[in-house]
């Protein structure tokens, strides 16, 4: 059997194109990947990948030193609070904690630049995400109508850290 390593770190340039495809994957979305630069760009400080190596895949990795990018979180800072504006993890791996460690991770962040709060929306028919987010912490605030592209309306969450 092989050993899993899976660590999280802060994302660096190298990281963008798999976290734009792990985006992409993974969210209902109609950013692009310039739109996904352009958050990382801004907010780089508040980036961070779940990558793993697979000590007896090493071939898969090669070319990227052995680490496969598996999940991030990109937070941001919005009304002077700590804000989670994306968070995914690859079908394959969730339900194995790395999207509450890359929330732990991201909100230790906000909480060393002295933002006590975080907030977070959620589409309203992502149900699974809603039940992981107060898993986690997270209390609904309200309904922002028609808040995503397509019309469908968000609950936001906040979470005091």
């Amino acid at each position: 059997m092989s050993e899993l390593r899976l660590k999280i770190r802060k994302a660096i340039e190298t990281d963008l194109s798999d976290i734009v495809n792990v985006w992409k994957r993974n969210i209902k979305t109609i950013n692009t990947a310039s739109d996904i630069a352009d958050l990382f760009h801004s907010f780089e400080k508040y980036f961070f990948v779940a990558v793993y190596t697979d000590t007896a895949d090493t071939k898969r990795f090669e070319d990227k030193g052995k680490e496969k990018v598996i999940g991030f979180v990109g937070g941001t800072i919005r009304s002077g609070q700590g804000h989670i504006s994306g968070i995914a993890v690859d079908k394959e791996y969730r339900m194995k904690g790395v999207g509450k460690l890359l929330l732990k991770v991201v909100s230790a962040e906000f909480l060393a630049d002295g933002l006590d709060i975080v907030t977070l929306e959620a589409r309203k028919s992502d149900t699974g995400a809603i039940r992981f987010y107060e898993k986690q912490g997270y209390k609904r605030l309200y309904i922002a109508k028609k808040y995503y592209a397509d019309g469908e309306d968000a609950i936001v969450h906040e979470k005091k850290i």
